[in-house]
């Protein structure tokens, strides 16, 4: 394994939110990523978006060295659907497999502009609500994740006071928690594969732990009314 490990090509899936997307992440290559800009339909593209990024590197499947996808929290279904592709992909190619938290992700992403502030990352539960994690301004998680609704109007003291807010609920959360004195940052665009490639390639590069392709759930999955 840790002769695999001084060489990543790294293949990244991402599903958890209103699109879908494949990243290729390898050392002294930009990295490439091709999106598909949809709520739907995740499941019958997710791996058609990996053999397109792929193909755009002149990469083949057996080169592939990690492959890593976004854990959530988000969507129920989409989650799924990137995670099993991911573990397809690793009993194919013989890849190793690593989850990544899509919060985790965003903040890293985010980082550079953090300067000495910190972090809020945040997500759409799609019930009117907000998934949101505190990190330092390297990224590093401060808290865990928890939901929150505007519309409770509950404080966010000590830490989370004053920080830069990225991702769905920057702009609302500002907004209804202006005694937090919050500072949203739109720049951050939504989460994404080359964001997931980027935080797994640095993980790796410093030798932490793998994380599971499993689900990352905050809450019990909504399955809507029962059937008669």
């Amino acid at each position: 394994m840790s002769n695999r490990r001084h060489n990543f090509v790294i293949l990244a899936l991402e599903s958890s939110a209103n699109r879908a997307s494949a990243a290729l992440v390898r050392a002294g290559m930009p990295g490439i990523q091709h999106l598909h800009e949809a709520c739907h339909g995740h499941a019958a593209l997710i791996c058609e978006l990996a053999r397109a990024a792929l193909a755009e590197a002149g990469i083949e499947p057996d080169e592939i060295t990690h492959v890593a996808a976004g854990r959530g929290p988000g969507s129920f279904t989409g989650l799924r659907v990137a995670l099993a592709a991911a573990k397809g992909f690793c009993l194919a190619t013989g890849a190793y497999g690593t989850g990544v938290s899509c919060l985790a992700a965003a903040a890293h992403a985010a980082s550079p502009r953090a300067a000495d502030g910190h972090i809020i990352a945040t997500a759409d539960t799609r019930r009117g609500s907000f998934f949101a994690q505190l990190f330092t301004a390297t990224a590093d998680p401060l808290s865990k994740i928890i939901e929150i609704n505007p519309k409770d109007h509950t404080p966010l003291t000590g830490a989370w006071h004053g920080a830069m807010v990225i991702g769905a609920g920057a702009a609302t959360l500002a907004e209804t928690h202006g005694d937090s004195g919050l500072r949203p940052d739109m720049s951050t665009p939504p989460i994404d594969s080359l964001q997931v490639a980027h935080l797994a390639e640095t993980r790796l590069s410093n030798g932490l732990g793998y994380e599971p392709l499993l689900p990352l759930y905050v809450a019990p999955a909504f399955l809507g009314p029962s059937k008669p």
